[in-house]
This record gives C-alpha cells, sequence and structure tokens, in this order.
C-alpha cells in the first residue's frame, strides 16, 4: 500500500512514519519547506519526503498526482504550543490546506481512504469551542461529503499524549527534563482527569484506523483517565527527584473543563490495544530524554 502521510516531520507524524514503514507501507510524507528532520533522522532514508505549503492548491494537486496515494493519514496542522488553540490566521490556513488536500486526493481518483487527525476539543459542548477545535470540526464535517467521490474518511480525535520527541514546552516534557537536570518546578495542583496514551500508541491506532473501515468520529484514547497529578507523581518516581516537584504551587488553567476521555468503542474494534501503561510509558519517555539530554540533541 502507498500512504501519504501529512506532518511527517511533527511528534505524531513522525511516530506514524515509523509504524508505517515497520508494517512495510510505502511512506510518502509531506512538511513545511524547510522544516527540521531531525524526528524522522533514522527512518528518513526509508521514505519519500516532499516539501510544500497545502495552502497553495496547485502544488497539492501536483504533488497528490505525483504520488498517486492509495490512502492518506492527514496530521498537518498548526500546533504552536500556548497559542494554537486561538490563532485564528494559522488555523483557518491549516483548514485551507486540509480542503486542498481532500479536493486533490478526489480528483486523483486513487485515494480511497483518508483519516483526518482531531482532537478531543471537539467534544467540548461548553465554554464555547476554541477556533482551533472549530476548524478541526469544520474540517471532518466537510470531509464526510467526499463520500459522493469514494472517499470514506475516518476522524480520529486524539485526547491527551506523550513521549520521545514532544515539544519541550509543553507539560510533560517541562516537568520531566527539570527534574532530570535537578531543578524544582512548579505546577498546578493537577486535578483535572486527562486521558493519556503514549504517542507509539497512538501512532499505531491511526495505523489500525487507517486499516479500517470505520467512518466518521473515532476517539483515541483508552477510556480510563487518570488525574494529571498521577501523572506528576509517576514523573517524579521515574526521575527520583520528587522532591523538585512544587504541586499546587501554581494556579489551575483553563484546561481544568476540557473532556477527560472519549469512547473508545469504534477503536477497539480494530484490534488496538495500548502497549504501554502510564507507569511504563513514562519510564520509557523519562529515559528516552535523560539520553537526550546528555547527548545535548
Amino acid at each position: 500500500m502507498r500512504i501519504l502521510l501529512t506532518g511527517a516531520t511533527g511528534f505524531v507524524g513522525s511516530h506514524v512514519a515509523r509504524a508505517l514503514i515497520a508494517r512495510g507501507i510505502e511512506v510518502h510524507g509531506m512538511t513545511l519547506p524547510g522544516a527540521p528532520r531531525y524526528r524522522l533522522a533514522e527512518v528518513a532514508s526509508q521514505m519519500e519526503i516532499r516539501e510544500g505549503d497545502l495552502v497553495d492548491g496547485t502544488w497539492v494537486r501536483d504533488a497528490v498526482r505525483s504520488i498517486a496515494p492509495e490512502a492518506t493519514i492527514h496530521l498537518a496542522w498548526y500546533a504552536k504550543p500556548r497559542s494554537y488553540l486561538r490563532a485564528v490566521p494559522e488555523n483557518l490556513a491549516s483548514l485551507r490546506g486540509g480542503m486542498n488536500l481532500l479536493e486533490a486526493l478526489a480528483d486523483g481518483g486513487t485515494c480511497r481512504r483518508v483519516v483526518l487527525a482531531g482532537t478531543c476539543l471537539e467534544n467540548l459542548a461548553t465554554p464555547e469551542p476554541t477556533i482551533y477545535a472549530a476548524a478541526k470540526a469544520a474540517q471532518h464535517a466537510l470531509a464526510g461529503g467526499f463520500t459522493e467521490r469514494s472517499i470514506t474518511a475516518a476522524c480520529a480525535h486524539i485526547h491527551y499524549l506523550y513521549g520521545p520527541w514532544e515539544d519541550e514546552q509543553r507539560v510533560i516534557p517541562s516537568v520531566t527534563r527539570s527534574l532530570l537536570r535537578g531543578e524544582p518546578i512548579d505546577v498546578t495542583d493537577g486535578l483535572q482527569s486527562r486521558d493519556y496514551l503514549h504517542v507509539a500508541d497512538v501512532a499505531d491506532a491511526l495505523c489500525r484506523v487507517a486499516e479500517s473501515d470505520l467512518v466518521g468520529r473515532v476517539d483515541i484514547c483508552t477510556g480510563a483517565p487518570v488525574k494529571l497529578r498521577d501523572v506528576f507523581e509517576e514523573i517524579g518516581r521515574a526521575t527520583g527527584r520528587p522532591d523538585l516537584l512544587g504541586i499546587g504551587a501554581l494556579p489551575g488553567s483553563e484546561s481544568t473543563g476540557w473532556p477527560a476521555t472519549g469512547d473508545p468503542t469504534a477503536l477497539l474494534t480494530t484490534g488496538w490495544q495500548p502497549r504501554y501503561s502510564l507507569q511504563r510509558g513514562i519510564e520509557q519517555t523519562t529515559a528516552w530524554w535523560s539520553t537526550h539530554e546528555r547527548s545535548g540533541q
């Protein structure tokens, strides 16, 4: 099978690329011009990578025509920490890029299956959705209309994740790296519930959804959330420095009201099961960050 993977150099995309290659699938990645490829260093030679902007409809059509994918996993989206939720121009540009991609796939005539990466925030009824969640939901709603062009679309609502190569500005890497360096760090009370998955399990889930006949919303989660405080404590145990955690020192955030989990029923029909428990996943991720810190990469 030949699969087109957008956002191939990103946190999730790089892990999906590895999972697809391990399955023996021909992978054609798309990424923005000049995007760093360090996450793909060990597998880049086993896939084709094209640089371009999905907002450029002509480039997208030409690339899709050249690749002739049989299936597509679309992950590319603006995701800069602390700004992606409310960045209106960037989210609208990402939506335009997604529409260009869907149109090019429909016109190309070879792709019969699309998996679109979404967010658990699409499940949020109150407060009002962010522009990020609204744009994702709009893309997913529009994708359903492409069934007339013989393309089936599954919309993967990804919940909370962590693992190697995550952006250093996000919560779990920030806490892990501080403790590994012997530096104290203040965090919130962590009382909000979250359904966390190791990114390798998320990648496997996306591959299985691509291989399945599922359509519409597919929640990528376990259905068994934990407290964020439990995650902090696992990091403290894994690093051996729980004494450096200032739990409750920071005020709570808007994320307190976000969805804790979803319904994994559809995902489980693919045979998917998470390979990492929270403890094992945090231990593996902490070991990776420890090696990463020592190597200075």
